[in-house]
């Protein structure tokens, strides 16, 4: 594919070739695994063999003024318009021929097997999320949580991050599931997450919580089901972190009093929230950074940007503790009915 590159560099050379640059540089034709007849072809772009633009850049080196491309930095894939089919890939290029690179490539695999039966994998398929509409109780979302667990396919597309608030046809959660952002809303504002009453901390003013990723979650709030259980291990870890109050200066020449912990510190602690909450899934923890980066470092945010630390729901050590006893019940719940039923996707 790499063979393919339009619109490189002109001046600067790698190696005697054009380098890709940010929202400039395309792949002519995207292959490998093509839709073939089938009427819908991509999902989102109803295109096969469509153009690869790079979703995710390098943040510090430029190229003719332009944000320079990295090997295994997202891309779209069939591209025709914003935004591309979805979920985007890893590039693999060369190294795609034996499957054997990628931080996202178990991930992929695993969700498309798991949900071969189900839309959009299968043409008019049905969808693989419960009926049920969102809960409103903790005993609500707990049950729902453990029929969401119990289906392989949504078991895999927990991986899969998505927006907050879905556009088009960007894929998001089940009805009776909410998004939560695996980096916090809220780090990147001295109050709320982006209200008429927040201010976004210097170098953050591009995010958009709408459009941030997330992973779908069962519970209507910060304290219910696996929603309340990914509170409480990101905001226990923000609490042990070391993490002072420090003064952060604001959009707009102000500044404000918060403690703060950078933007890398924030995204381990939800990637390993999510490990922790839903270990039926194993997710790839390489792959959920890459997802985050790939939206996070498009806005001008990096590894060593400084945001609020976020600490809501139940936390503390003993909430934690109860969190791994919440977890260990669920699995025990789901290895006891595998047990006794045929096993579904």
């Amino acid at each position: 594919m790499a063979s393919d590159t339009t619109n490189g560099t002109r001046t600067i050379k790698i190696t005697g070739k054009e380098a890709m640059l940010k929202n400039k540089s395309y792949f002519k034709t995207s292959t490998g695994d093509e839709a073939g007849c089938a009427p819908k072809k991509g999902v989102v772009t109803s295109k096969i063999k469509g153009k690869v633009y790079y979703t995710a850049w390098s943040m510090d080196v430029k190229f003719e003024g332009e944000n320079v491309v990295r090997h295994m930095d997202l891309m779209t894939h069939n591209h025709a318009s914003m935004p591309g089919n979805t979920p985007t890939w890893p590039y693999l290029d060369e190294m795609a021929v034996s499957k054997e690179e990628g931080p996202c490539k178990d991930d992929i695999k695993k969700e498309k097997e798991a949900c071969k039966e189900f839309t959009p994998h299968k043409a008019d398929g049905p969808s693989p999320c419960p009926p049920d509409g969102k809960p409103s109780t903790k005993d609500e979302a707990d049950a729902y949580a453990d029929k969401t667990a119990a289906k392989e396919c949504l078991r895999a597309r927990r991986c899969q991050l998505s927006p907050y608030a879905p556009t088009g046809k960007q894929p998001g959660c089940c009805p009776g599931q909410t998004g939560h952002h695996v980096v916090e809303a809220g780090s990147f504002y001295n109050v709320g997450r982006g209200g008429s009453n927040s201010t976004a901390i210097e170098g953050t003013a591009n995010y958009n919580a709408d459009k941030a990723p997330c992973i779908c979650v069962e519970g209507c709030n910060q304290y219910h089901g696996t929603h309340g259980l990914m509170h409480t291990y990101q905001s226990t870890a923000a609490l042990n972190s070391g993490a002072t109050t420090q003064a952060l200066p604001l959009e707009g020449g102000k500044q404000t009093s918060v403690v703060s912990l950078t933007y890398k510190q924030a995204k381990t602690f939800g990637v390993d929230a999510v490990g922790k909450s839903f270990p039926e899934s194993k997710c790839e923890p390489a792959c959920l950074e890459a997802q985050l980066d790939a939206y996070h470092n498009k806005q001008g945010i990096d590894d060593s940007t400084q945001c609020r630390s976020i600490a809501t729901g139940y936390k503390g050590d003993e909430a934690e503790k109860a969190a791994n006893a919440a977890v260990v019940a669920r699995s025990s719940r789901l290895a006891a009915a595998s047990a006794s039923a045929p096993s579904g996707r």
